[in-house]
């Protein structure tokens, strides 16, 4: 167990009396910095979570953001954001397949359906010998997310992959799922009003309850020890996609079936914790109290102790609470409409308890009450006292490097791990499943789907993340936000919501927790600030993932990841990234500084065994991003550009390959830019603060330039597309190099070429 000497006196003063050991085990639980966020909490409602068009905020399974009317009913985009970071370093198949099963249940049981998942993926990087495993790993948790969406029937909408030597003992997985439900169709997370006068019970639907993923909470709450090999396999739950497949139709026979005969339910998913965690949480958030009967659970061994059944974490489950006259019904459904238990023994429903009034929980086992708590106690909020330390932060301009070799820099740049495309990864997902896809992984910098049918409203949707923490984690965390709205805005979307997934190491360390800290601070700041409108973009769901951090004191470099949703009027008119047009202009848009810590730039020239000092990340001047935000939005509107890609890692030189290479590496045309004369070769190649790179044609350059002025935006004509196989960078001196387009897309595609039987579609390669 997790808990502390203090945690298990304070219990003991709590409850009167020693707690018996299906009690502890639920404190382990519901107290674990997992379930409790008892070190995050205070800093997280700092955060604006309060905003325009929220249908359900912070507090439920997923959070909902209005999204589009459609013939009179009004439709959400429900979202959860998570993460299953311990369990894919210790199991990668398992833990990234069971984090999709996780996002994906929460959003089920708010009656939405799933339209489609994102992952944010951080691997290390194999510099030697003693971390042979991370390419294992990396491989591993691809095919885990693979492994489960695919025979889900649930493409994967979006993602990143990222490499740093920090993630060589701790890889990051995190996981959002989106979902679409009509407003009047909402389920909430909670026992319904309608219990003070109906008697309710709780029903356990789906798989058969074992011994997987016991005290999954507790280990997610901890410094991850490999020497603790068995209790760390034992901790981490077994997924079953094809389960989940036959779960998922039942339960929309169930939500037909309750919607027909108009009862109120409440419905939640199963994840840490188990049984204790998903029928404590139902009950205290209506104001009720429940009593189960463990006998009751199905279970796959019958000599299971009753503290397992009751805080497994058995993968495929979900609680509903329903009115006591219709709960032969719903477990019909499940039992015999469905047979589930043809699929997995003893799978299906159960009643499992009742409702009762008071606020108190209570399980027996063959009539013993072995378990009386307080309702209150075990979901209270429980509060850990952190001490902040401090950092010096350098903000002032770098220095640019001297005597480089731009042309080397730049094509070894493509084929560093962060940098090359990403096709090897996502060319294991399905993109097309359920048919909604109008922009897919790979076209654009954020992916579009049309999922209400017969209308064109569309939803974009991006996850982002950088490595900036090292040096500033305030930036890190607006950043991540900034880069996220941006990506959002360059397929012509307006960002209307974010969720966060903030990963860091052990929080009871003072610099870790003053590096979360400053994160939030950062992502509270952006998403206030960088509206396109006058109020704030909010945050309606997301995690926290603490002790990334090995025995061996290692700790992940602070990662907040950001999801953004964006909403569109016609996702037919949404941008990609490829340029398509020869003599098109290419215009710059956004400010250059010299800012390059933990910058690709930065990274290359270390690989290239140069030596480099510099101290400032690329900052976000947030009053500068939002007036470009919204000069891109309004000239995207107005049909003004053609192509159009956000500037963020490895600055314009990437963001340009990118679109020569478009999603198959098959340019359509060649490239010449100029550096202009106010900016040094060095900013202009590889500064990677936020900025756009927009493809206009001729007889709209001008309008759109006149656009971006009105805004008070940098914005300037930097090349032309033109009919050869060569990219020219040029400064007013002369050329600076020129590289073959197949010598560049070579490099892009460095991993891609590296793998075999990963289709690259560019027959010059």
């Amino acid at each position: 167990m997790a808990l502390s000497e203090s945690d298990k006196q304070n219990i003991q003063q709590l409850l009167g009396r020693e707690a018996t050991a299906v009690e502890l085990s639920i404190f382990d639980t519901m107290w674990s910095e997992h379930c409790s966020y008892k070190s995050s909490k205070p800093i997280l409602k700092t955060l604006p979570t309060q905003g325009p068009n929220i249908m359900l905020g912070v507090g439920e399974d997923s959070g909902i953001i209005e999204f589009a009317t459609h013939n009179g009913k009004k439709y959400g985009i429900a979202v959860s954001h998570e993460s299953h970071n311990h369990p894919s370093q210790v199991l990668p198949v398992e833990g990234a397949a069971t984090g999709v099963g996780g996002v994906v249940r929460d959003v089920y049981c708010m009656g939405a359906d799933v339209i489609g998942v994102l992952d944010s993926l951080h691997f290390g990087i194999p510099e030697d010998d003693g971390y042979h495993l991370v390419n294992h790993i990396a491989e591993q948790v691809v095919k885990g997310v693979s492994d489960y969406g695919n025979p889900l029937g649930v493409p994967n909408v979006g993602g990143e992959t990222i490499y740093h030597e920090s993630y060589n003992e701790n890889c990051l997985v995190n996981v959002a799922a989106i979902g679409l439900v009509r407003e009047d169709k909402i389920i909430r997370s909670k026992v319904p009003e309608a219990a003070k006068h109906t008697p309710y019970v709780m029903i356990l639907l789906g798989k058969t309850t074992d011994a997987t993923g016991y005290g999954g909470a507790s280990f997610s709450s901890t410094i991850l020890d490999a020497d603790d090999e068995q209790q760390n396999l034992g901790a981490v739950q077994v997924h079953d996609p094809f389960m989940k497949r036959v779960l998922v139709v039942a339960i929309d026979d169930m939500l037909t079936y309750v919607e027909n005969a108009g009862i109120e339910i409440g419905f939640k998913d199963l994840g840490a914790g188990g049984i204790s965690c998903a029928t404590s949480e139902l009950a205290v958030a209506g104001g009720f109290g429940c009593e189960l009967n463990l006998n009751n659970v199905p279970v796959l061994d019958a000599s299971l102790d009753p503290e397992i059944i009751a805080c497994s974490e058995t993968q495929e489950r979900f609680c509903v609470v329903v009115p006591e006259d219709h709960a032969q019904a719903i477990c019909d459904i499940f039992n015999v409409k469905h047979d589930m238990s043809a699929l997995y023994p003893g799978a299906g429903a159960a009643v499992i308890g009742t409702v009762i009034p008071e606020p108190q929980y209570r399980i027996k086992v063959n009539g013993e009450l072995i378990c009386d708590l307080p309702v209150s106690a075990i979901t209270t909020e429980v509060l850990a006292d952190r001490s902040m330390g401090e950092k010096i932060i350098h903000r002032s301009e770098d220095t640019p490097p001297e005597g480089i070799n731009h042309q080397e820099v730049a094509l070894h740049m493509l084929s560093q791990l962060n940098n090359t495309q990403k096709k090897y990864v996502y060319c294991h997902y399905d993109q097309f499943v359920k048919n909604n896809g109008v922009v897919i992984p790979g076209e654009a910098d954020a992916c579009v789907l049309a999922p209400i049918d017969g209308a064109s409203d569309g939803v974009a949707v991006t996850i982002d993340s950088n490595t900036y923490g090292t040096k500033d984690p305030y930036v890190s965390g607006a950043y991540a936000v900034a880069e996220s709205i941006r990506n959002v805005i360059a397929v012509g979307a307006d960002p209307i919501a974010l969720t966060d997934c903030l990963n860091y190491g052990n929080p009871e360390k003072p610099d870790v927790f003053y590096d979360f800290s400053e994160g939030v601070r950062g992502i509270g700041d952006a998403a206030r600030k960088l509206s396109t409108h006058n109020d704030v973009v909010p945050i309606i769901s997301g995690n926290v993932s603490f002790y990334n951090e090995s025995a061996t004191g290692q700790a992940v470099v602070p990662s907040p990841v950001i999801c953004c949703i964006g909403r569109m009027p016609n996702a037919d008119a949404a941008h990609r990234m490829q340029l398509s047009h020869v003599g098109a202009h290419l215009i710059l848009v956004g400010n250059r500084y010299h800012e390059y810590a933990e910058t690709q730039l930065q990274s290359t020239l270390v690989a290239m065994g140069h030596s480099v000092d510099f101290s400032t990340v690329p900052q976000v001047r947030f009053e500068e991003e939002k007036a470009m935000n919204q000069a891109m939005l309004a000239v995207n509107n107005q049909q003004l550009t053609q192509a159009v890609h956000d500037i963020s890692q490895g600055g314009v030189w990437q963001a340009a390959i990118e679109m020569l290479a478009g999603d198959r590496n098959w340019p359509f045309v060649g490239l010449q830019l100029a550096c202009p004369e106010t900016m040094h070769d060095t900013v202009f190649l590889f500064s990677e603060n936020g900025g756009f790179l927009c493809e206009v044609l001729p007889q709209d350059l001008d309008a759109c330039l006149q656009v971006f002025h009105d805004h008070g935006v940098m914005a300037q004509t930097i090349g032309i597309t033109n009919d050869t196989q060569t990219v020219t960078i040029d400064n007013q001196h002369g050329p600076i190099f020129q590289v073959d387009v197949v010598d560049a897309l070579q490099a892009f595609n460095a991993k891609n070429l590296a793998t075999p039987g990963t289709p690259i579609y560019n027959e010059k390669l």
